[in-house]
């Protein structure tokens, strides 16, 4: 009797198995993304490969690779692929070009003719085959190139608006196209968009949750929230600029004004839950895994819960530069750039110590944000850049 009893509790929990009797999935609280660009990586996509983000250790140069040229417009943000393989525009007036490096510096492939006047994000769909750019060839208007991982033109559209693009779940591009808020399917073609959401110039970044809203903020200084579709569900007057946006685990919303200097928490209703001065208008806050918001604050890094409590507070920098571009490694330690005559990095841990400050010596004006590559590696670029540089 005691076997045929284990015998039906094992076909009972085999039927429990079945695709028509699914389990329930355990809901995370976890960020899916700790910065403006998604990642580390800055892929702008938060359905991207995922691989390891190891630590920087040791915050020293490995390789610098200069760029030919002397007439730069301003700098191309990177983005990198889970393999370390680097993609960036230079904007060199006289040879400008898309390029593709490894994860020690070696050009894979150029890519001729490509540039952008002032602003350039770089976005890579979910498989890492395509990369997305709005950039122009010689007098040809601004349109949003699709290019293969080999360098290859798969198709462009005309009309672009400088941006960089969020990628939703099942490819969908979300970005300003003729400056108007729009939906793009991977083949390139326009699925919707919304006049009434306008592009404040270089400064209207986009940012989804988990359920594919679309964040933004309008030419009118409303952050505005969006579903899928296009349809606005709310939106939130802050009278400002701002870099970027990012969502806690929760459906916080958090940003930094520009002119305010004040970072802005909403709750995922719209409405202002907290705010906190001194911020650093041209950096953004940043999610931990455990989401613990971190703020440039005048010369420090601060922590803070969710409730707005500050946990710690560590100086940036042995001067009283302001960090910039922060980021997070898989282990939650912290790297950021700061925008001083010459450019320093620096790191500081999970718990606020500090880790590393490097001195670039030859580097000055930021603009573009830095990226981590997987194998441990700090990229960074000046603004105009005539060099990148990478820190192990």
């Amino acid at each position: 009797m005691e076997k045929l009893s284990y015998i039906l509790l094992f076909i009972l929990l085999l039927a429990g198995c079945k695709g028509d009797n699914p389990v329930a999935p355990v809901y995370t609280y976890q960020p899916i993304w700790s910065q403006p660009g998604y990642n580390a990586r800055n892929t702008s996509n938060p359905y991207a490969t995922k691989t390891i983000m190891n630590p920087v250790l040791n915050g020293v140069e490995e390789w610098t690779f200069t760029f030919q040229g002397t007439n730069f417009s301003d700098g191309s943000q990177f983005c990198v692929d889970s393999r370390g393989f680097i993609y960036y525009l230079h904007q060199d007036y006289d040879s400008p070009a898309l390029y593709k490096f490894s994860a020690k510096g070696e050009v894979v492939w150029k890519k001729d003719s490509l540039i952008q006047w002032n602003y350039c994000g770089i976005s890579l769909n979910s498989d890492e085959s395509r990369i997305y750019v709005v950039a122009f060839k010689g007098q040809s208007g601004d349109k949003l190139y699709c290019i293969d991982s080999a360098g290859n033109e798969i198709w462009s559209l005309p009309n672009g608006t400088p941006c960089k693009p969020a990628i939703g779940k099942n490819g969908t591009l979300y970005l300003y196209h003729n400056s108007i808020l729009s939906a793009v399917s991977p083949d390139g073609n326009i699925l919707w968009q919304n006049p009434s959401i306008l592009i404040l110039y270089g400064v209207s970044p986009l940012a989804l949750d988990k359920e594919d809203n679309i964040y933004t903020i309008s030419y009118y200084h409303n952050i505005v929230k969006l579903d899928k579709y296009g349809t606005i569900i709310w939106s939130y007057n802050i009278n400002d600029r701002s870099a970027g946006i990012v969502i806690d685990g929760y459906g916080n919303i958090y940003f930094n004004g520009w002119n305010k200097n004040t970072m802005f928490c909403l709750n995922s209703d719209g409405n202002l839950k907290w705010t906190k001065s001194n911020a650093n208008g041209f950096s953004t806050p940043v999610i931990t895994s455990d989401n613990k918001i971190l703020l440039s604050q005048s010369k420090y890094i601060t922590a803070f819960d969710t409730a707005g409590t500050e946990l710690w507070k560590t100086q940036a920098f042995n001067t009283s530069y302001a960090a910039e571009g922060i980021m997070l490694d898989d282990f939650d330690n912290v790297y950021y750039l700061g925008d001083c005559f010459p450019i320093r990095a620096g790191s500081i841990s999970a718990d606020g110590i500090n880790r590393w400050e490097y001195n670039s010596a030859d580097m000055w004006g930021t603009l573009p944000p830095p990226v981590l590559i997987p194998q441990g590696k700090f990229l960074f670029a000046p603004k105009r850049a005539g060099k990148i540089r990478a820190l192990n």
